[in-house]
């Protein structure tokens, strides 16, 4: 008897303090601090992998890597997402971005969650290298081969001051990372 109380009050204390675990989908505003939120239908695991399309005479190659179990401090929680690296080249092969050997803390696309609504995948991009340049892209399959991907970048209205390269240029003459809208073929 004095073995099954042990047992009991055993299991009890560790259930207790097991983390609580939500799915990506659907998306969840207000889970509680320290819960996880898992990719439990590994979801994630089907946009890893380098990605390459073209726009304006350029070529990108984007590398989506998934990262998991990783606590976010703004909304202080575990949770599993997506990062994304890229390098981005001329018509001539001149690189004109590549941030692929920042470390995984330091990538400049970082998933956020999927969608309410379809199956988009919600990311956003931070660039201090570009006078904190920063905007928001969805991503989502075309296709049921999973090999096309639909790129979707919105850039933030970003206030350029005066200590920033590119400040005084039009939008046309400034930096241009990312393509806007393309489709993406995996590699």
């Amino acid at each position: 008897m004095k073995n099954i109380i042990f047992i009991s009050l055993f299991i009890f204390t560790f259930s207790c303090k097991a983390q609580q675990v939500y799915s990506l989908r659907p998306v969840e505003i207000d889970l509680p601090e320290n819960s996880y939120e898992k990719d439990t239908n590994n979801e994630l695991s089907q946009y890893e992998g380098t990605w390459k399309g073209t726009w304006n005479n350029k070529t990108i190659f984007i590398t989506f890597e998934k990262i998991t179990n990783k606590y976010d401090t703004t909304v202080k929680r575990y949770r599993d997402y997506l990062i994304g690296k890229f390098i981005v080249k001329d018509d001539n092969g001149n690189i004109l971005f590549d941030n692929t050997n920042l470390s995984d803390d330091e990538a400049k696309i970082v998933g956020i969650n999927f969608r309410k609504y379809g199956n988009k995948y919600s990311l956003i991009y931070i660039d201090p290298d570009l006078c904190h340049t920063t905007g928001s892209a969805r991503i989502n399959f075309t296709d049921a081969t999973k090999t096309k991907l639909e790129w979707k970048y919105s850039q933030d209205f970003n206030l350029i001051d005066k200590t920033c390269f590119f400040h005084g240029l039009s939008q046309s003459q400034r930096p241009e990372p990312l393509p806007t809208n393309i489709i993406l073929t995996k590699q």
